[in-house]
C-alpha cells in the first residue's frame, strides 16, 4: 500500500475512532441519566403520582399467559376501566417492571411491553408468576436492553477493519469519510406517479456505494419513495432490512410495502397493526406455516390443562406448570419457524434497536433502509447500519430529533443524517407536498426549508367544502390563529409534580372550535388535536371524551409525527407575563404540528406570550397579511 493512501486511511480510522469514543461516553452519560429519572420516579413519587402521569398500572388482573421463546412469558393483563390507556405514557417495546408489594422486592418481573388491546395489555415477561390470584403493578424502566444493544453496536464499530462493511459506514456515519456513489445506470420506474424528485430520490439511493439519503420534508412522499426503492432493490436480488426507531414508522413503511404488492415478513409485536399488516407479521405467518401445526397442538393442551385448572386449588400450581413446559415446546418450535422464515424473506422489518434481535443474529442484507432516520441518535442507528452492505437514511432534520434526557450526552441529538447532508451536500430533496392546501404549506417552506416546497396540483386548493363541510366565514381561511392574547383567563397553570402545563381556557376554546367544526359537517375521524403539553392533552382528553368515542383524535406532537387529518387543532397552551415559551422554542416541533393539516389549520395561541420569538413573529406576520389572524374575543365559537 503506497505511504499517502495509507496515511489517509489511518487518519481516517483515528477521527473515527476519537468520535466513537466521545459517541460511547455521552451513550453512558444518556445510560446514567434514564436510571436516575427512573429511580427518582420510582422512589420520590407515590404510586398514584405515577398512575396519573402515565408512567404506571395499578391492580392489574392477569387473564392469560403463553409461553414466548427463551423462557419469557407473554401475559394479558386486564386493566381497571377507570383507566383510560391513552395517557398511558408507555408503548410497544417499552420495558417495565410487574411487582406486587414493592418495586424493589425480590419477586419483581421485568418484561417488555407488547401492545393493547381494548382495556387489556400483553406484556412479554423475563419469566413465568407464580401466585396467579395476586392483583399487580406495572412501572416503567431503564430501557437497559436498548442501552445494551446500543452499546455493542459501538464495540462492533470500533472494532470493524477499515475495510469491512461495518469499518466504511462507520467512517462515514462519523463524518470521517466522505460517502460514494456508482456511475449512473438506466433503470426503469415501477411508480409512474413519482415526481422528479421522488424518482431523483430513488436513483440515488440505487447509485450509492454505502450511504444515501432521501429528505423528505412533511407530505412530500418519502414513504412512497422508499417502497419504490425496496421494488428496485429486490428486482436486483437485493435482500433488504427496512427499519424505524419507532414501532410506528416501522409500521407505515410496512403497510406501504404490503399494499404494492411486496412479501415482506415483521418482525416484533406493533402496537395497533392496520388489516393489510396484520398478514404480514411474524406470528401471523407462523400461524400460516404447516411447520407449526404441532406447536399449535401443544398450546392447545396448555389451554385445556389452564382451564382444568381453575378451583383446583392445590393440583392447579401442578397443571399450570404442565401447561408451560407444553407451552415452552410450543415455543422452541415456533422459534425454529421463525428463523425459515426470516431466512428466506427478501424484505424484513423491525426497529432499529430490534434489529439486533437473536433471530437476525446470522443475517447479512445487501441494504438497510432507516425510515426517520433524523430520530434514530448514532448509537441506536449503528445497531441497524451493521446488519447490512449499504445504507439508505430517510429523513427530516426539521421534525422531531432523538430525545436526550442528560446535559452531557447532547453529542446524540447530532444525528449522522444530518452531519452528512451538512458536510457532504448529499441528501436529495423532495420538493413536492402532496398534503396540505397551498396556505398552511407556504409558511412551513419559507420558515424551514428555504421556500422550496411546491404543493402538489391534487392538493393546492383543496377545502373542507370540497367534502360537502359547510363554509364558516370567521375561519375562512385554511390557515388560521385564535389569538388569546390579553386576559389572564387563558393563562398556563403549572404542575410542579409533573413539570407540565395545562390551560384551562385554552381546553375550553378547542372544545369550543372542535364543535364548531362538528356542527358544519366535519366527520369526527376527520379531526385531530394536538396540544404541546402532556397534562394539557389529558385535559382535553378528558372534556372532548365523547367527541374522542366518535373518532376525533387527541395527542402531543410526538404521537402525530409521519400522520395527518383533514382538520388540525393545535394548542399552544403557553400564556404568561413572562413570555416564557419553553420547549417551544424547538420550533422543529412546532413545524411538526402546523404540518399535519391537509385542508383546515386552527391554531390557539398567545400572540403576546410567543411573538418575541423570531419564528412565531414570523407566523403572526404571515397570518396578518393573509387574514389568518383571529381573535378569541371576536366570538365563542359557537355552534353553527
Amino acid at each position: 500500500m503506497r505511504p499517502a493512501v495509507a496515511n489517509c486511511r489511518h487518519t481516517i480510522y483515528t477521527a473515527s475512532v476519537n468520535a466513537l469514543h466521545t459517541l460511547a461516553a455521552a451513550w453512558q452519560a444518556e445510560r446514567a441519566a434514564a436510571r436516575a429519572q427512573t429511580h427518582a420516579l420510582r422512589h420520590a413519587t407515590t404510586l398514584a403520582a405515577r398512575c396519573a402521569q402515565g408512567y404506571a398500572l395499578a391492580q392489574l388482573e392477569i387473564d392469560e399467559e403463553r409461553s414466548a421463546p427463551r423462557g419469557r412469558v407473554s401475559t394479558r393483563f386486564l386493566v381497571p376501566p377507570r383507566v383510560d390507556l391513552d395517557d398511558l405514557q408507555l408503548g410497544p417495546g417499552d420495558p417495565v417492571l410487574l411487582w406486587a408489594q414493592r418495586p424493589d422486592e425480590a419477586s419483581a418481573i421485568r418484561g417488555v411491553l407488547e401492545r393493547r388491546e381494548g382495556q387489556a395489555l400483553w406484556v412479554m415477561l423475563d419469566r413465568g408468576i407464580n401466585d396467579l390470584d395476586q392483583r399487580y403493578n406495572l412501572d416503567a424502566e431503564t430501557p437497559e436492553a436498548a442501552f445494551d444493544r446500543g452499546d455493542a453496536a459501538l464495540r462492533q464499530a470500533l472494532a470493524a477493519a477499515a475495510t469491512s462493511d461495518i469499518g466504511r459506514s462507520r467512517d462515514i456515519l462519523v463524518g470521517s469519510s466522505a460517502p460514494h456513489v456508482a456511475p449512473p445506470f438506466t433503470w426503469r420506474v415501477v411508480d409512474s406517479q413519482l415526481d422528479a424528485a421522488q424518482q431523483a430520490a430513488v436513483e440515488a439511493a440505487l447509485r450509492a456505494s454505502d450511504v444515501a439519503l432521501i429528505h423528505g420534508p412533511p407530505g412530500t412522499g418519502k414513504t412512497r419513495t422508499l417502497v419504490e426503492v425496496v421494488r428496485q432493490l429486490i428486482t436486483r436480488g437485493d435482500r433488504v432490512l427496512c427499519t424505524a426507531p419507532s414501532n410506528s414508522a416501522v409500521d407505515n413503511l410496512g403497510e406501504r410495502l404490503a399494499v404494492a404488492g411486496i412479501r415482506i415478513v415483521r418482525l416484533g409485536h406493533p402496537a395497533r397493526v392496520d388489516p393489510e399488516l396484520r398478514d404480514a407479521t411474524l406470528d401471523a405467518q407462523l400461524d400460516a406455516d404447516g411447520a407449526s401445526a404441532l406447536a399449535r397442538q401443544w398450546r392447545d393442551e396448555a389451554v385445556a390443562l389452564r382451564k382444568n385448572a381453575r378451583g383446583k386449588g392445590g393440583a392447579a400450581r401442578e397443571l399450570w406448570a404442565r401447561a408451560r413446559s407444553l407451552d415452552r415446546d410450543a415455543a422452541a418450535e415456533l422459534e425454529r419457524g421463525a428463523v425459515r422464515l426470516v431466512a428466506r424473506a427478501q424484505v424484513v422489518l423491525t426497529t432499529c434497536v430490534g434489529a439486533a434481535t437473536a433471530l437476525l443474529r446470522d443475517e447479512t442484507f445487501n441494504t438497510v433502509i432507516v425510515d426517520e432516520a433524523t430520530q434514530a441518535s448514532d448509537p441506536v442507528l449503528l445497531i441497524a447500519a451493521q446488519r447490512g452492505k449499504r445504507l439508505v437514511l430517510a429523513g427530516d432534520p426539521q421534525q422531531l430529533g432523538p430525545v436526550v434526557l442528560a446535559p452531557e450526552a447532547a453529542r446524540l441529538a447530532d444525528t449522522a443524517f444530518a452531519r452528512l447532508a451538512t458536510r457532504f451536500g448529499n441528501a436529495v430533496m423532495l420538493v413536492q407536498q402532496h398534503r396540505m392546501h397551498a396556505h398552511i404549506m407556504a409558511f412551513s417552506s419559507q420558515q424551514m426549508y428555504g421556500g422550496a416546497l411546491v404543493a402538489a396540483p391534487s392538493v393546492r386548493n383543496h377545502r373542507l367544502s370540497d367534502l360537502g363541510v359547510r363554509d364558516d366565514d370567521a375561519r375562512a381561511m385554511p390557515f388560521m390563529m385564535i389569538d388569546t392574547a390579553g386576559t389572564c383567563w387563558y393563562d398556563e397553570r403549572n404542575d410542579e409534580a409533573s413539570n407540565s402545563l395545562t390551560n384551562p381556557g385554552h381546553a375550553q376554546r378547542v372544545v369550543a372550535e372542535v364543535r364548531r367544526l362538528l356542527s358544519r359537517g366535519v366527520a369526527p375521524t376527520d379531526i385531530a388535536v394536538i396540544a404541546m403539553y402532556r397534562n394539557q392533552v389529558k385535559l382535553l382528553r378528558e372534556v372532548l371524551r365523547t367527541e374522542r368515542e366518535a373518532g376525533i383524535d387527541v395527542g402531543t406532537v410526538d404521537g402525530f409525527q409521519g400522520r395527518e387529518r383533514n382538520v388540525v387543532i393545535v394548542d399552544t397552551v403557553r400564556s404568561n407575563e413572562d413570555g416564557t415559551i419553553g420547549f417551544l422554542a424547538d420550533i422543529r416541533r412546532m413545524n411538526v404540528a402546523v404540518t399535519r393539516a391537509r385542508r383546515q389549520l386552527l391554531v390557539i395561541a398567545d400572540s403576546a406570550t410567543l411573538g418575541n420569538h423570531a419564528y412565531y413573529a414570523a407566523m403572526l406576520a404571515y397570518l396578518d397579511a393573509s387574514g389568518g389572524h383571529g381573535s378569541a374575543w371576536s366570538d365563542e365559537a359557537e355552534e353553527l
